[in-house]
């Protein structure tokens, strides 16, 4: 029997199982593993309907074995697509959602679109209509990582992740997409470069059967790539509408608009939440990236008239980037407040990577 899933899920929330049982939600999964299949995607042991928790009794330590992995969100789950053998992501999205979604990712991944280097939306592999729940789908993508995830080590990371993300962001504004919730938990990488043996799609550290550590290369010498994900309440605008919106929804409410409950320019919205993405995660952590402050007061200005459009806002940064000294690409991130111990320690271990990479090189 197809079950429909349940909607959504604070990414806060605190689940307590015991692994030996699925939960509800898994159980819904588990339910859908056959329909699943039959579409060309193999959900984890775990939800095969004839599953049992492979350490009873055994002496093995349930923290060790792979079926005991609880998703962190009920709504998305990982599966292998079985004509590529690589493992994907799909999410269940509700009625509500689904046909502005799937309207706004079918258009910015057009085969003409698709074809420009700045675009740095999500690619979707397929939408499969959910026939149990009217209007309810299936988006299947392709596996990713949070942008953040492992840490930033050198300033040309830190470099390349803004020049992508100010590209993508001047794409879809280009085209007229308004995402209004580009916030950093909506920002991933495609890390496979980084990852030659892969990962675990939940416990990311280690290794896709959880018998090692996931072990990665520094990002700096993978050709990652990042992107927006999460269409859900994003806005298409034809050349000529009104950019206009009264909804406030969105993760991210700091905007002053926002915050007076106004209608306003979802465009100017997109500009404000860049800029505290790249001050609460790069400016307020990193001591050597004083040069993104006029770009970031810029974005985050009160007076929605006085942020800079996407294409402004990339200009500015492409004029900050070419005085960016080469020299300091590889150059350190060190965090406000690091002790002396901790600079030294870090300082060893950021040498031994600069020889290591010589060697391979």
């Amino acid at each position: 029997m197809h079950v429909p899933l349940e909607p959504t899920c604070s990414c806060h929330s605190v689940m307590v199982y015991d692994e030996t049982y699925r939960n509800t939600s898994e159980t819904r999964w588990s339910n859908n593993y056959y329909f699943l299949q039959g579409k060309g995607y193999v959900l984890r042991p775990r939800y095969h309907p004839d599953w049992t928790a492979s350490w009873l009794g055994t002496n093995r330590n349930n923290d060790y074995c792979e079926d005991s992995v609880i998703p962190n969100l009920p709504h998305i789950l990982d599966a292998t697509q079985r004509t590529t053998g690589r493992t994907v992501c799909i999410k269940w999205i509700r009625q509500a959602y689904t046909e502005n979604e799937r309207a706004i990712c079918e258009y910015l991944r057009s085969p003409l679109l698709s074809l420009d280097p700045t675009n740095h939306c999500v690619s979707v592999i397929e939408f499969i209509p959910d026939p149990s729940v009217i209007g309810a789908c299936y988006l299947v993508m392709p596996l990713l990582r949070p942008f953040n995830d492992p840490e930033f080590m050198v300033i040309g990371e830190v470099v390349e992740f803004i020049q992508q993300i100010l590209d993508g962001l001047h794409f879809m504004h280009n085209h007229g997409v308004a995402h209004r919730d580009c916030v950093g938990l909506n920002i991933m990488m495609d890390a496979t470069t980084m990852y030659p043996n892969g990962w675990h799609p939940i416990r990311r550290s280690l290794s896709p059967d959880l018998t090692d550590v996931a072990h990665h290369c520094d990002r700096i010498d993978a050709n990652v790539k990042y992107f927006f994900i999460d269409f859900g309440i994003s806005a298409r605008f034809l050349p000529g509408q009104k950019r206009v919106v009264s909804d406030f929804r969105g993760r991210e409410q700091r905007p002053s608009e926002l915050v007076a409950g106004i209608p306003h320019d979802p465009f100017k919205i997109d500009m404000a939440i860049i800029g505290y993405l790249l001050d609460d995660n790069f400016y307020k952590i990193y001591a050597d990236l004083h040069f993104l402050s006029p770009l970031i007061n810029a974005l985050k200005a009160d007076d929605p008239a006085r942020r800079p459009t996407a294409e402004d806002a990339l200009m500015a940064w492409n004029t900050i980037r070419r005085v960016i000294d080469q020299a300091k690409y590889h150059s350190r991130l060190r965090k406000h407040g690091e002790t002396l111990s901790e600079a030294l320690l870090n300082s060893s271990l950021h040498a031994f990577r600069g020889v290591r990479r010589l060697v391979v090189s």
